[in-house]
């Protein structure tokens, strides 16, 4: 499904068009590890690390991979710039890249290749506004849920960087409550000055004023307690809605905190400059082990571990369920080791909304500790052994 040339992005990391996410997670992991530009010194290598990093930020987003998978390269062409195409990936695929160890040089190459940096521990790097060119670090806090609270949802609370007004000096800054509009801008924060001028025109610059930074503002006793921003910050608890079905390190941005806004209390002045240093603030999901289930996408797998005998002769077995209780398995006669069966929709929650994933139980052999069996049963076995070799 090309267009202008472009390769298939699914011929490109080697997956089926049917392939779940965690498959194309994995053939991007052995793809990054083989082509990254500081692993292999051949001369295409960065072009093909470049390439397989665009189909995996494409294929593991939900909407963009809709997008292509019904118009191809042309339905993405003209509804994302090249860095909007990273952006749903950019955490995931700093975090894979860390885990195989290229996280040292992690901003130098996606600065070389893609022309912008992806910058911090999330991949999020945006102005802070007219003029400053610094970046905002993101605010990250992680919680831990366990698997069950994936096919629940969960109600966590989290503790949140914010900023409140300055008790000691009423949000004003000064230490008497005095503050003054700074003579030189006229409080407008900024100063007009003629660069060049003609018969026909005039050239003006704007820029910050240097007397009160930009603020349009002038404390003569900065307040001790805020260094005058008429800020201070303080940790605020926050509830948060874990929604059902969410994979491991997922991240939820809350509304309200950081980029100024503050856990939503007031506007003024002074409080955006403050949190204008502060990044978008993060919940990252972490999902616990499970002591009896793993995931595999929406799809949770339990191995059982079955005897021989009941291998041979076939039989019930009794099998747990992450919701609770248990479900009679009947496996037929001869079923070998590995064999696979489906409990439908005792999974998780499907990324779509719609419905749950399948329980998978996988069939395993339980093989007794010779230190285990009594006589009798050493006796039956050594018989059985003679039968089946005759």
């Amino acid at each position: 499904m090309g267009n202008g040339g472009k390769p298939d992005y699914y011929e490109v990391l080697g997956v089926s068009r049917n392939a779940s996410k965690e498959e194309i997670k994995q053939a991007y992991r052995r793809l990054a590890l083989k082509y990254h530009p500081d692993r292999n010194k051949s001369p295409d290598a960065e072009e093909k690390f470049k390439l397989i990093s665009e189909a995996y930020a494409v294929l593991s987003d939900d909407e963009k991979r809709r997008l292509y998978d019904a118009y191809g390269h042309a339905g993405l062409e003209g509804r994302y710039t090249s860095e909007e195409i990273f952006k749903g990936a950019r955490i995931d695929i700093d975090e894979i890249l860390r885990d195989l160890g290229f996280g040292m040089d992690f901003d130098r190459i996606f600065e070389r290749l893609f022309g912008f940096r992806m910058g911090s521990p999330f991949f999020w790097q945006e102005g802070t506004g007219a003029g400053s060119g610094r970046a905002r670090e993101p605010i990250l806090v992680d919680v831990a849920i366990e698997l069950e609270d994936v096919l629940h949802g969960k109600r966590v609370q989290v503790e949140v960087p914010t900023v409140a007004q300055c008790s000691a000096c009423k949000g004003t800054g000064a230490a008497d409550g005095r503050v003054r509009a700074c003579t030189a801008c006229k409080g407008s924060g900024q100063v007009k000055r003629v660069i060049e001028q003609s018969r026909f025109s005039t050239f003006v610059s704007i820029e910050p004023c240097m007397e009160c930074n930009g603020k349009g503002r002038v404390v003569e006793r900065p307040c001790n307690t805020c260094d005058g921003t008429g800020r201070v910050r303080r940790i605020e608890r926050v509830d948060v809605m874990i929604p059902p079905g969410l994979e491991d390190g997922v991240m939820l941005r809350l509304d309200g905190y950081g980029r100024g806004g503050g856990g939503g209390r007031g506007s003024g002045r002074r409080e955006r400059d403050l949190m204008d240093e502060e990044g978008e603030v993060y919940v990252r999901v972490r999902v616990k082990p499970h002591p009896l289930f793993r995931r595999s996408d929406s799809d949770i797998v339990y191995d059982a571990r079955v005897s021989f005998t009941r291998l041979v002769l076939g039989g019930d077995v009794r099998v747990p369920l992450l919701d609770g209780g248990y479900y009679t398995l009947r496996i037929p006669a001869g079923t070998q080791p590995d064999t696979v069966f489906t409990i439908k929709g005792k999974g998780l929650p499907r990324h779509d909304g719609y419905g749950r994933g399948d329980q998978l139980v996988r069939i395993g052999v339980k093989v007794p500790s010779p230190s285990s069996l009594n006589e009798r049963q050493r006796h039956l076995l050594e018989e059985l052994d003679r039968e089946f070799r005759e």
